[in-house]
């Protein structure tokens, strides 16, 4: 017989020994794994990187190139730069330091677009690779390895800042080799442009990395720090207008007020750099701070008692979408009155330009030139018109979708529900837009007519507007993981064209296939409903095929 004492374990037995799990801790260098992740950002992001570079410093060398060749006398700078200091264009691009200058005249038509352009590009890309990475898990999955809390937004802050550096060099060269600068004067103006450029893209850079700490969402990052840069450019706009004081206010302003071939002001540039150094430390100590997954400013709860069209995907779109249809509509607005108020000064200038001005409008007077504008205006819309197409693809891309399909809505009613939204909303925009635009021009020469009459010029690019959202429709169908960039890459491409078409002498058959090109010139041209009918059957050809090909394949999310 054998007895056990109490508390002791039985002979012939193991006794299993637990060990307390290991918690992955991250390294104690935050910055640890930097390299690495600056290769992947940069691999990533290859494609944008060289589309933002290519376009923005294509877009100065050509129009540099374009100018140097138009402006081939001292009376058309001179009549270049009246233009430049009335009120509407003052308002748009600023008051260069010498626009009786050949690069006062480049700065003058292009600076503002490719410093925005930068900026926007950089505040898009710095959310790609921040706030969206970490939204839909791809950050946690990387810090699953030695990776430092900071080493992921350092790397996108290193390559994004370089982004930003090579726009500034390559412009600045761009100039110089173009001879932008006055004679005997040397390349400093063309290095003052190009270090202009690159300091608000600095200063966007810090805009976006706060803008992503600040938001708990990709979609509210990327809104916040475009509302930013666009507030800038806005209090930009009203100090220019003014006696000057508020553009100092502005780091657009300061960007501006650097003053290429004119003062030369280096030390704006310094204030730039340490803006964008300061902003860069504040998202810094915020991402310290900050729970994995949360902004500084946490997701809104739904209302408990929330309108019953939230339960459709057109009345949950609407929602979603209100505040770009709202600062679209002030853009479109904004735009159309500053248009509007300058064509008879545009007039006068493009008459005393010569006959090379006649390709620009294709055709000559004010109706060619108000042909023109409502163009643009049209150009504008499309661009809100893409981003709320292109949103359906966002949506599938981060899982909104699927809780939408998974009731009673069919896929079909979702995406023709959901295209309400740039359909309606384009053709209000046209018609709203060119109203404006006629009603303010028509104020000068004393016709209430001209608002209802560019009005019909602006709504004619409506079968236009919506090729371009058949084409968002067609890749969401068929390539949805490229419907974004490809889509955008086509609208930059007819941007272009606008700017400056009439320098690439491209071939008719060309131009009588692009949906812009198309469309008749109205009002200096007669109505011709042929083309608008063909487009708009080949927008609804491409929506329908789209729409049946995305109802037979599978979601594909990320």
């Amino acid at each position: 017989m054998t007895t056990n004492v109490q508390g002791a374990a039985p002979r012939n037995r193991t006794t299993p020994t637990t060990s307390a799990p290991t918690l992955h801790r991250p390294p104690a260098d935050g910055l640890a794994g930097l390299a690495a992740m600056t290769r992947l950002v940069i691999r990533r992001n290859r494609i944008r990187l060289l589309v933002w570079f290519v376009v923005i410093v294509g877009l100065f060398a050509y129009v540099g190139a374009y100018y140097k060749g138009m402006f081939t006398t001292q009376k058309a700078l001179d009549d270049f730069a009246a233009l430049s200091n009335t009120p509407g264009i003052k308002a748009l691009t600023g008051l260069a330091a010498a626009p009786a200058t050949l690069g006062g005249a480049v700065w003058t038509k292009i600076w503002m677009t490719c410093a925005l352009t930068l900026a926007l590009g950089v505040v898009f890309l710095v959310t790609r690779n921040g706030r969206a990475d970490e939204e839909v898990g791809r950050t946690e999955l990387l810090r699953s390895r030695v990776l430092g809390q900071h080493a992921y937004s350092a790397a996108s802050w290193l390559v994004f800042a370089g982004l930003c550096v090579a726009v500034g060099l390559f412009v600045a060269v761009s100039s110089a080799g173009l001879g932008l600068d006055p004679a005997g004067g040397g390349a400093m103006g063309s290095w003052v442009v190009g270090a202009s450029v690159t300091g608000v893209g600095l200063v966007a850079l810090g805009i976006g990395a706060v803008a992503g700490q600040v938001a708990s969402t990709s979609r509210g990052a990327n809104a916040l720090g475009s509302i930013v840069v666009v507030g800038f450019y806005v209090v930009r706009l009203v100090g220019d207008l003014g006696n000057g004081a508020l553009t100092w206010a502005s780091p657009i302003g300061w960007g501006q007020e650097m003053a290429p071939w004119g003062a030369n002001r280096w030390w704006p540039f310094g204030l730039l750099v340490l803006l964008a150094a300061g902003l860069l430390g504040v998202a810094w100590s915020l991402e310290a701070r900050r729970d994995y997954g949360a902004g500084l400013v946490p997701d809104r709860t739904g209302k408990a008692d929330s309108l019953a069209s939230y339960a459709h995907p057109l009345g949950l779109a609407a929602r979603l979408q209100r505040g770009p249809i709202i600062g679209w509509t002030i853009a479109i607005v904004l735009t159309a009155l500053m248009l509007g108020s300058v064509v008879n000064q545009m007039s006068n200038l493009l008459k005393d330009a010569g006959t090379s001005t006649s390709a620009i409008l294709r055709g000559t007077g004010i109706d060619a030139l108000l042909g023109l504008m409502a163009g643009l205006v049209a150009l504008i819309v499309t661009i809100f018109a893409i981003q709320s197409a292109t949103q359906l693809r966002a949506d599938e891309a981060t899982g909104i979708i699927e809780p939408q399909l998974a009731g009673a809505v069919s896929r079909k009613r979702w995406v023709l529900q959901r295209l309400a939204i740039p359909t309606i909303g384009a053709a209000v925009l046209l018609a709203l837009g060119g109203w404006v635009m006629g009603a303010v021009y028509g104020s000068t020469v004393k016709d209430a007519s001209q608002g209802f009459r560019i009005a019909g010029a602006t709504l004619a690019y409506f079968p236009a507007v919506m090729v371009l959202v058949g084409v968002a429709i067609l890749l969401f169908g068929f390539v949805p993981r490229l419907t974004i960039p490809v889509t955008w890459g086509v609208v930059a491409g007819l941007w272009l064209i606008m700017l400056i078409g009439d320098a690439l002498h491209l071939p008719t058959w060309v131009l009588k296939v692009l949906p812009f090109s198309a469309t008749p010139d109205l009002p200096a041209q007669a109505m011709r409903w042929s083309p608008l009918i063909v487009m708009t059957l080949v927008a609804s050809a491409m929506i329908w095929v789209g729409l049946q090909r995305f109802a037979d394949r599978d979601i594909q999310p990320g």
